[in-house]
């Protein structure tokens, strides 16, 4: 059965925007995201280009691309009292369950941005295929996702230790069912008929004894993306 997590709901059923969203990290990925989106549009398209946001929570992300490109931008979620805050910044809201059938027909959207979500989803074939399915051709889907293969995590595994994104009773580790490493992402992403993969990262971190080293490098993050705790992803639809 393809569902959408009941502790996911409740964990984030809020109006109020999470205290993650404005860390530094975080800020990063909307940076890195809205960049790459911001590389492929069409300026030259006659009509205003569609994106649709999965799990778009209050929407913070989604109006800096909305007043950054003019995008009409589309969001759903499984919270209404998220969407609530989501509408009020000017985004055309949708309550539903995020791991079943998207809402819309075939061909509709020029982008989709999936941020830190497939690793909520049981089903991640059935995700990745409905999002093939709404995008035009040629669309692009923004997708992120913490990496299960970040360098700690990789030294952690080695020493016998339990890498850092499946820890089942971390305080909200324990809701990603399906961690990805970049070659797993990748594989699925062309089995699910996309292709011309770009992949970036926002950090080089480590995390040891309960210390913490970030590298806030952008020549790091470019050369070696695979040890970064996020996977961030562009790919576009065959």
């Amino acid at each position: 059965m393809r569902i959408f997590l009941r502790d996911n709901i409740d964990k984030f059923d809020t109006a109020k925007d999470h205290n993650y969203f404005f860390t530094k990290d975080h800020q990063l990925r909307e940076d890195i995201s809205i960049k790459l989106i911001g590389e492929v549009i069409d300026k030259k398209a006659k009509q205003p280009q569609k994106i649709l946001s999965i799990a778009c929570s209050t929407g913070v992300i989604e109006e800096k691309i909305k007043n950054r490109f003019g995008l009409i931008v589309f969001g759903i979620d499984g919270v209404k009292e998220s969407l609530k805050t989501a509408h009020k910044r000017g985004i055309i809201t949708m309550c539903t369950d995020v791991s079943g059938s998207l809402p819309f027909g075939n061909n509709y959207f020029d982008f989709v941005f999936a941020g830190e979500i497939i690793e909520h989803i049981f089903d991640s074939q059935f995700f990745l295929e409905e999002i093939h399915r709404v995008l035009k051709t040629n669309g692009y889907l923004i997708l992120s996702t913490p990496n299960l293969a970040r360098v700690d995590d990789r030294l952690r595994f080695l020493l016998g230790k339990t890498p850092r994104q499946i820890a089942p009773f971390h305080p909200y580790l324990y809701l990603h069912i399906r961690p990805f490493t970049f070659e797993l992402l990748k594989k699925s992403l062309l089995d699910c008929g996309f292709t011309d993969i770009v992949l970036k990262t926002n950090v080089i971190a480590l995390k040891f004894f309960g210390r913490e080293l970030k590298i806030y490098s952008r020549l790091l993050t470019n050369f070696y993306p695979t040890f970064g705790p996020t996977l961030i992803i562009r790919t576009k639809r065959n």
